[in-house]
């Protein structure tokens, strides 16, 4: 028997009554279920009757074999419990059985970040206003990650994650998502950042042929991968271990030395530049050829119409020396018309 409180609505007396359990309707009894740890559901009993009370037991669902108590439960999981409505400790009846699952309401903030040409450290926080010492539990733990890299995620306890393997001057997504027992829980947090400027890639191949036989072109395999704002390469000419000459051109690794010495060799030497740091070369030794016979006739043709021309003058006033010399030189002098006349 329970005893229970009756009130008279039209009168100032109540009276205790003794009552059967008959009375109690599992299914009328509303349960609250709990939305934080440590975990508590609020059941509503028949109001003013003694020492009524109800002791909860649960099933994870994954794992029925083994029952706990309302303070054993663990958050993200699911359960089932059933509560055993006891009165002076003696169970009378039971509740209905009622699912949840205990969502504690995570909030993640990056809150620093350190970046390299390479990698990108970040830390961040992580709270909880219902299950206030979840981030303490040991099954706690996050990933972090960042996009487009192949990095594999890092699994990590505290507050703090490296990711390293990153490419330079790059632009990444990454985040930090909280898990539970393996499990992603929560929401991630965030940041997109671009990574340093690296090195360019290196030049593999470079070459280089004669043309007009002072004349040296330069070709080069073109790099992918210039890791900074500018995409330059530049081919440097050099005479003897010095440098003689240099050439920079954007995004086209395509280069001419004109006007060079006969028969001398260079060296050629093609870089990548981005604008901060010069990525590692390539060179390649070529040798300018002997000036063509038609190229010497020119030569000397020219040469000679200067000396006779600076000779005009004198011969004019000394025509008895003029007329010695005609003969060999008429078909080189260009003034010899003017004189005749």
């Amino acid at each position: 028997m329970i005893e229970c409180s009756v009130s008279n609505l039209k009168s100032t007396f109540s009276f205790t009554k003794s009552i059967t359990v008959d009375f109690l309707n599992p299914s009328e009894i509303k349960q609250e279920i709990p939305n934080g740890l440590p975990a508590k559901i609020n059941a509503t009993l028949p109001p003013n009757c003694k020492n009524l009370t109800v002791d909860y037991t649960c099933l994870e669902k994954s794992n029925a074999s083994e029952s706990r108590s309302l303070w054993q439960l663990e958050p993200f999981t699911d359960y089932t419990c059933t509560g055993q409505i006891k009165h002076n400790n003696v169970i009378v009846k039971n509740t209905t059985t009622i699912e949840f699952d205990i969502d504690c309401d995570l909030t993640t903030e990056i809150t620093e970040e350190r970046v390299t040409n390479t990698s990108f450290e970040f830390s961040w926080t992580t709270t909880s206003q219902r299950c206030k010492n979840v981030t303490k539990d040991p099954k706690f733990s996050y990933v972090c990650s960042c996009y487009n890299s192949t990095h594999k995620p890092s699994y990590v306890r505290g507050g703090t994650c490296s990711v390293d393997g990153l490419e330079p001057f790059i632009y990444y997504t990454c985040e930090v998502q909280p898990t539970y027992n393996n499990k992603k829980v929560g929401h991630p947090a965030s940041v997109k950042k671009e990574t340093d400027v690296g090195i360019p890639e290196e030049i593999t191949a470079v070459e280089t042929f004669v043309h007009n036989h002072n004349a040296i072109h330069v070709t080069c395999r073109e790099i992918k991968r210039f890791n900074g704002p500018k995409e330059l390469y530049i081919a440097r000419l050099f005479l003897n271990g010095a440098q003689v000459s240099k050439q920079e051109k954007v995004r086209l690794c395509k280069f001419e030395f004109k006007d060079l010495s006969y028969s001398t060799t260079y060296r050629v030497q093609v870089t990548a530049y981005n604008g901060r740091f010069e990525g590692i070369g390539k060179s390649d030794h070529e040798d300018t050829l002997c000036m063509s016979s038609f190229k010497l006739l020119q030569h000397v043709h020219l040469l000679l119409n200067i000396l006779l021309r600076q000779l005009c003058g004198s011969l004019r006033e000394r025509p008895s020396i003029w007329g010695k010399i005609t003969h060999y030189v008429i078909y080189f002098n260009p003034c010899t018309r003017n004189m005749a006349n």
